[in-house]
């Protein structure tokens, strides 16, 4: 059996898939404290209960090699560049595997899609990321970072992104920075919905500025990957259906090759990240 993480800012998921892959635990809590110790407490109770073999987990942070490099929104305490399937093998004789959660959904929504060559998978919930896979194996890069739409330049805002850019597209086209934009202008809206339905002219201007991230990052991943798909999730992309329409919006006006390209609402959920953290083990090394 394969127990899995999820670890995200403010929450941290867990679940247990049987040998079908199948979820016979799922849970989840406020991700607060020593994230070493709540883990591994964690793991603890999960392997008195079940036979546990491999322990994977997705993470909203830049990892590489196991390693977990960089996690703004986060507090990683103890586990900040440890390399944590080491760790598991030490602490509980268990085999382990960690990824950026972006990463870990691209495995879950090509592992939904055998007969996909190329998918792309755009989340945008908290923050908006992606990344891509090609004949069922990721691109990851030089460093574990390719895809990573959501810190492309995009327009300059008055606060920093989590990564440190002024410019960055999750500044401007994600749950976060909707609600940023909202503080910052003293809106009580912190929904799309609320803001499109709003009459207040600085709601429109913060969707609009919205929609043209998503025109952006869409037109983007059209002309440099090339997908066959771009799998589209995410708590605020699947919420919220003028998201997806506005994706299929600028497919249209994008590169012409993307004509080709089909977007799809990823069936898979919230847990597409724990899922492909289940498949971790599956990875090429």
């Amino acid at each position: 059996m394969k127990l899995v993480f999820d670890i995200g800012g403010t929450r941290l998921r867990r679940g247990v898939l049987d040998d079908r892959g199948e979820f016979v635990l799922l849970d989840d809590r406020i991700n607060a404290g020593d994230l070493e110790s709540t883990l591994e407490a964690l793991i603890d109770e999960a392997l008195a209960k079940y036979p546990i073999d491999f322990v994977g987990v997705s993470v909203a942070a830049q990892t590489f090699q196991n390693r977990i490099l960089s996690a703004p929104n986060i507090n990683l305490g103890a586990l900040k560049g440890v390399d944590f399937a080491a760790r598991m093998r030490t602490r509980f004789s268990l085999n382990a595997a960690i990824d950026n959660d972006l990463k870990c959904a691209a495995i879950a929504e090509v592992a939904a899609r055998a007969d996909v060559s190329s998918l792309f998978a755009l989340f945008i919930g908290t923050g908006i990321g992606g990344a891509y896979a090609e004949n069922g194996k990721l691109i990851r890069g030089a460093n574990n970072n390719a895809g990573e739409i959501g810190h492309m330049p995009f327009e300059k805002t008055p606060f920093l992104c989590g990564c440190g850019g002024a410019e960055c597209l999750e500044t401007s086209a994600s749950g976060s920075a909707i609600a940023k934009w909202s503080e910052y202008y003293g809106l009580k809206e912190r929904k799309l919905s609320d803001l499109i339905n709003s009459d207040n002219p600085k709601a429109t201007e913060i969707a609009d500025r919205f929609y043209r991230g998503v025109d952006r990052a869409i037109k983007t991943i059209a002309a440099l990957f090339n997908p066959r798909v771009i799998a589209l999730g995410g708590g605020l992309a699947l919420a919220e259906k003028s998201v997806l329409s506005c994706a299929n919006e600028a497919l249209k006006n994008a590169f012409a090759p993307a004509a080709d390209i089909a977007i799809e609402l990823s069936s898979l959920g919230d847990k597409a990240n724990l899922l492909g953290a289940s498949f971790l083990d599956l990875q090429p090394k």
